[in-house]
């Protein structure tokens, strides 16, 4: 297990954010619970104030459903170019159902995924990304929290 810690992520947000910049981004939609820090650092180092979230649902704790949930919507109808972001592609799945969604809801947009982590077996593959998933990750947002007491 992989434990990903604020200092790996603030070492990460340049980089990601440089991959991301020649997409010239105008919305920033964040797959909700994963990518909700991730598209918050990437809104601020992008400078895009219109940042959204929807949320999939394709894992119960650490086991992986059969089918994937979409819930709620995103106002996109100004949009021209949405930045998908995710904590990580493990399946694909979850950018498997969405993407399609999202195309056929508005599609007057261009699309594009960032991800801190890919598994490069995955079904479906984000346009920009840091690093390979080799093993079971746990990022600070989710594993700080859940520690006893720490609330």
């Amino acid at each position: 297990m992989l434990i990903y810690t604020y200092e790996h992520f603030l070492k990460d947000i340049v980089p990601l954010s440089e991959q991301c910049k020649s997409f010239e981004p105008d919305t920033i939609l964040a797959i909700a619970r994963g990518g909700m820090t991730l598209s918050h650092a990437l809104s601020m180092s992008l400078d895009v104030r219109n940042l959204q979230s929807i949320r999939v649902e394709s894992y119960d704790g650490e086991t992986q459903r059969e089918c994937v949930n979409i819930l709620g919507t995103s106002y996109l109808h100004e949009s021209k170019r949405v930045l998908v972001v995710d904590d990580i592609v493990d399946s694909g799945k979850t950018l498997a159902a969405l993407m399609p969604y999202l195309r056929s809801q508005h599609p007057h947009c261009e699309f594009k995924i960032a991800t801190l982590f890919t598994k490069y077996t995955a079904v479906f593959q984000p346009d920009f990304s840091l690093h390979e998933a080799k093993e079971w990750i746990e990022f600070f947002w989710e594993r700080d929290f859940l520690k006893e007491g720490s609330i």
